[in-house]
């Protein structure tokens, strides 16, 4: 379960990224690459000081305040640049934070973010022709799957173990 190693991983691969979205005019994307690479060093620092405990708190307030970024973000988008997908690239960029911060915080709901965003990356980024995205999409997609999974079991371990 907690593999830091992932964390420089992504790091690499969201900067490679950065350019590709920024071309295929997901702006928001391109700057959600940016933040990824920011926030993967935060979790390789932070998974490299505590042992695998996935989170389990409050999470009213962060979805509240990603759909606020969400809606914020789409009409950014549609009124200031000429992006074809201004409601979905912004909720895969609030939802991208999202995902990642609680990520970092092991939350187990993080995988719950990432299979829908997923596969809303898998229509987006076919829709701009970006189908080696797409595909990437779609691999994460059941990437995300396996660790909704994988993850359950620390927790039922905690739960038993505080009995």
């Amino acid at each position: 379960i907690g593999r830091r190693w992932a964390w420089p991983l992504g790091f690499l691969g969201t900067l490679a990224g950065v350019a590709v979205l920024f071309d295929a005019k997901l702006y928001a994307e391109s700057l959600l690459n940016l933040g990824y690479a920011v926030l993967a060093v935060f979790g390789w620092v932070r998974w490299g000081r505590t042992e695998f405990k996935p989170a389990v708190g409050r999470r009213t307030n962060d979805f509240i305040m990603a759909a606020g970024l969400a809606l914020a973000t789409a009409y950014l988008m549609n009124a200031a640049t000429d992006n074809p997908r201004p409601l979905a690239d912004g909720i895969m960029f609030a939802g991208g934070i999202l995902g990642t911060w609680w990520q970092v915080k092991r939350e187990r709901l993080n995988w719950i973010i990432w299979i829908t965003l997923n596969g809303i990356g898998v229509w987006l980024y076919a829709d701009r022709g970006l189908w080696v995205y797409a595909a990437y999409s779609a691999v994460m997609a059941g990437v995300s799957v396996w660790g909704w999974f994988r993850w359950a079991e620390p927790l039922k371990n905690s739960k038993a173990s505080a009995q």
